[in-house]
């Protein structure tokens, strides 16, 4: 006979008192074990599932623009931005949720462990694309004689929503206004 309560929680408890209920679980338990297959063989795919947010990661909205407004990010160079910026996420552990790249601008979601502060995350995106842009891209090298391709200063919020547009604009303006552009 089942009895039905609900508990402190809501969920529903089930007191079961006919054993071969419980001799029937037994059997289907044993019977899902068996099924398993210990390890994948070779010619079998494995599949990964990606894991649900950890809580206990946060994320920042970043936006870097480049040095001098003559350096557009198109083409090659935002094609090479993506691949770049993804490979520094995976390597640090980091998580890249989401990215654009305008002309303009580089925009990014990251998600880090709480211990990653906003300017080491800033400083190590930086360093890296502007080290790799150098290298596979000397003619920037050539115009922006600094050894950082990014104008000073950087545009970070905490959370993961994309900067409003009138954010981006008032920012690129207020970089520029202080380059003496």
């Amino acid at each position: 006979m089942n009895q039905k309560g609900p508990d402190t929680q809501g969920l529903t408890t089930t007191d079961q008192t006919d054993s071969s209920l419980e001799d029937s679980n037994l059997e289907n338990i044993r019977a899902e074990e068996n099924s398993y297959p210990e390890s994948p063989s070779e010619s079998e795919e494995v599949i990964l599932e990606t894991l649900e947010h950890n809580p206990y990661e946060v994320s920042y909205t970043c936006l870097l623009l480049p040095r001098l407004q003559s350096h557009s990010l198109s083409d090659e160079l935002a094609d090479y931005l993506k691949s770049t910026l993804e490979k520094i996420s995976v390597s640090f552990g980091w998580r890249l949720d989401f990215l654009s790249i305008k002309p303009e601008y580089l925009q990014w979601v990251i998600r880090v462990p709480p211990s990653t502060s906003t300017t080491y995350v800033i400083q190590v995106v930086r360093k890296q694309l502007s080290d790799n842009i150098f290298t596979n891209f000397p003619h920037y090298m050539n115009e922006d004689h600094s050894d950082d391709f990014w104008a000073p200063g950087y545009l970070i919020f905490w959370g993961s929503q994309p900067h409003p547009p009138e954010v981006i604009q008032r920012y690129i303006h207020q970089t520029r206004r202080q380059q003496g552009v």
